[in-house]
């Protein structure tokens, strides 16, 4: 956040005190005390970045005041997400860009993906440039990444980097989502002492603790989880509140839980209840809104405009305990505020972020936030083409394999199929949609293999988007198609490729950290929509074939998963094949 100076304190109360004009004044229209949930007529002065008065007072002017005319007109602190990520296509930057357009000034972002992509130099280059964008950051470091080191490749970070960001960057609140949680109740103490640093720091856990029982759950916040995003169920709910834990309800581009969850959330005490995207496609973000349209949908579903606006902003500001800076208009806190034309239309006429007018209907008013530079690849890959016999299958042993079959854009099951041979090389099967799946991490061409079924496209797809390890990950019928499609990505320092008879359809560039594009994020809607067109148009009936293939390597869901060692069973919690 935003510290103040003697002086700012001095200057705050002076124009509090009427001694000092105001640099803004915000009047005519009424305030959403998210304190009491009153609605009442009254102006708000601002100094700098921050309230300095509430209410009725007839503040005075000077030569440099600027008035705004918020008559009919409702203000409302501005929303936070309090659990997202701004990390992958998009870029923290332009993220902020959009964002701040949609009334939403803060944002927590789970930085798993980021220093995956980036390496912890790279990450705290964006968090020395991160204050600069046009919405404030906190931010989540990663507990243990890869979930599970030993078959996912060794861990980024040590003890000592996690104790360095979590000292060192004051916006650094929170261990990011724990989401190998079978580590914590198999007391493991790699991933126990790095919550008992966290803990001892101040700072949150937050869990990733789908579908744990209620016993399981005691252990978990034992051990330090404050919070979880991950309920589904009225249950899951009811007993993470009853735990003492945060509980975060999603409404996100994979997963909606809000509509199921609202008659529950109705049913109990909502100080802890706290509304979140985790994560929003840039298609979304462009076409529905963000926080804006989460508050909307869940007055939809039946919450009070009250509730809504107080989960999405004191909620999140005490859970973080930043609440004496945002959450609310009150004096000594950041101006952020928006003017709404009322509590069940949340998205802004206006918005102010620290105090500046930063967005007018949608549209922003100020300067784009400074792109990202400087120094943030510090994990290239160590390889620069893939041949197609890297990508040969070879096994001595006869007999069925076990085959990734997709359910949907996160979900997979297990199958068995007998596939065609050519001595010792298992082949894929095009009649029966059983393609070949292979992953490398950037440390060595070190594939695990496996084979994939439902995808649907004739068009092989290399990715270096790949969630939450991002490394390379390619898949096709044909290895000349998949080899090309993997060379061209890392020909451009990452992105999304797809070849179809040897030729290049459609490349999408991702050169910051191989997972990010340089692009606004109306662009890269654009561009996500027409790989996905094109996939389609190969022959794939999912509905989204890009997002499909980036998650195939996430070992928290499952159940068979692509992995550097293999096709790993999640249920089992082994490798397969």
């Amino acid at each position: 956040m935003i510290k103040k100076t003697l002086q700012d304190l001095k200057d705050l109360v002076a124009v509090a005190n009427s001694d000092r004009a105001p640099d803004v004044i915000i009047e005519g229209g009424s305030v959403f005390d998210v304190f009491t949930g009153e609605i009442t007529p009254g102006d708000v002065w601002i100094c700098g970045s921050w309230i300095a008065y509430v209410g009725a007072a007839k503040a005075r002017t000077g030569p440099h005041t600027r008035t705004v005319d918020a008559k009919g007109l409702i203000a409302v602190p501005g929303y936070i997400d309090a659990h997202g990520h701004a990390d992958l296509f998009y870029n923290p930057a332009s993220f902020s860009d959009i964002a701040v357009t949609k009334g939403t000034t803060t944002v927590f972002s789970d930085s798993h993906d980021l220093i995956n992509s980036v390496g912890p130099k790279g990450f705290r280059e964006i968090l020395r440039q991160a204050p600069h964008f046009n919405i404030k950051y906190l931010w989540g470091v990663p507990a243990t990444y890869p979930p599970y080191p030993e078959i996912e490749g060794g861990d980024i970070l040590s003890l000592y980097d996690i104790r360095g960001l979590l000292s060192d960057y004051p916006e650094c609140v929170s261990l990011s989502e724990v989401s190998p949680y079978l580590r914590i109740t198999k007391n493991e103490d790699d991933i126990l002492e790095r919550i008992l640093l966290a803990r001892s720091m101040g700072k949150n856990v937050e869990g990733h603790t789908l579908g744990a029982s209620y016993d399981r759950l005691n252990a978990l916040a034992a051990a330090g989880i404050t919070s979880c995003h991950e309920s589904i169920r009225p249950d899951d709910i009811k007993n993470r509140i009853r735990l003492g834990l945060y509980t975060m309800v999603r409404m996100s581009s994979i997963r909606n839980d809000l509509e199921s969850l609202c008659p529950t959330i109705n049913s109990l005490p909502k100080d802890s209840v706290i509304l979140v995207s985790d994560g929003i496609f840039a298609g979304d973000l462009v076409d529905k809104g963000y926080m804006d349209h989460i508050v909307r949908a869940a007055i939809g579903f039946g919450l009070a405009p009250q509730d809504a606006i107080r989960m999405t902003t004191l909620n999140p500001a005490r859970y973080f305990r930043i609440d004496h800076d945002v959450g609310s208009i009150a004096p000594g806190r950041i101006a952020d505020i928006l003017l709404c034309p009322d509590l069940e239309n949340p998205a802004p006429a206006m918005v102010y972020e620290r105090g500046m007018l930063a967005a007018r209907d949608g549209v922003l008013v100020r300067e784009r936030s400074p792109r990202i530079e400087g120094d943030i690849r510090s994990y290239p890959y160590n390889f620069s083409s893939v041949v197609p016999s890297d990508l040969e299958i070879e096994r001595q042993e006869a007999g069925p394999v076990p085959v990734i079959d997709i359910i949907d854009r996160t979900v997979t099951k297990r199958m068995e199929a007998d596939l065609p041979r050519s001595g010792s090389l298992i082949l894929p099967d095009p009649g029966r949609d059983i393609r070949k799946v292979l992953y490398s991490r950037r440390e060595e061409k070190k594939w695990g293999q496996g084979f994939l079924h439902g995808f649907g496209a004739r068009a092989a797809v290399a990715s270096t988007v790949a969630h939450e390890t991002h490394g390379l990950i390619v898949h096709g019928f044909d290895d000349d198609d998949m080899a090309l499609a993997a060379s061209t990505v890392l020909a451009i320092n990452g992105g999304i490729a797809v070849v179809e008879d040897g030729r290049v359809l459609e490349v999408l560039p991702l050169p910051i950290g191989a997972t990010m594009s340089s692009l606004s994020v109306p662009e890269i809607s654009s561009a996500y929509r027409k790989l996905n067109s094109i996939l389609q148009g190969s022959g794939s009936t999912l509905d989204d074939p890009v997002w499909t293939t980036c998650f195939l390597t996430f070992t928290s869901i499952v159940e068979l998963r692509i992995t550097v060692s293999g096709t790993y069973d999640v249920r089992k919690g082994s490798i397969v094949f």
